[in-house]
């Protein structure tokens, strides 16, 4: 397997996680770049995945790379709810530490949404592979 399969082929495995995460929760899987007032339903989930060669050699033939992927939780909430973490951030971040994940950064945000809040949280996670 070449390096660029081996690259492509953590990525699907990425991609395949989030997947499945999504559609075990029944979250609605949506563009990572899509604007909150666009989203059809809700809970909405977006990731995007992004790669780094963290030994870089002279010709770039393998070594050990890190993929950073961001997973984007939309939901509703009443608008008394407190800004606080909640139980789905906390069962994103079991759910991929549980498959070899390392939790990057965990970030929140609640903005009004006229009669509801609008909870944007981001969770980043980092797999590191060593390929040839």
């Amino acid at each position: 397997m070449t390096l660029g399969e081996e690259i492509l082929d953590v990525l699907e495995t990425i991609r395949a996680d989030v997947k499945s995460y999504a559609d075990s929760k029944q979250y609605y899987l949506i563009s990572h770049d899509t604007e909150p007032d666009l989203i059809p339903r809700f809970p909405a989930l977006a990731y995007f995945v992004s790669a780094i060669s963290a030994t870089p050699s002279a010709l770039n033939l393998g070594g050990s790379y890190e993929f950073t992927a961001t997973i984007i939780l939309y939901k509703k909430l009443p608008l008394s709810q407190d800004a606080q973490p909640d139980e789905e951030v906390a069962d994103v971040i079991n759910y991929f530490v549980g498959k070899g994940y390392e939790i990057a950064s965990v970030g929140l945000e609640d903005t009004s949404a006229g009669t509801a809040l609008l909870r944007r949280a981001e969770i980043s996670i980092k797999l590191s592979k060593l390929l040839r």
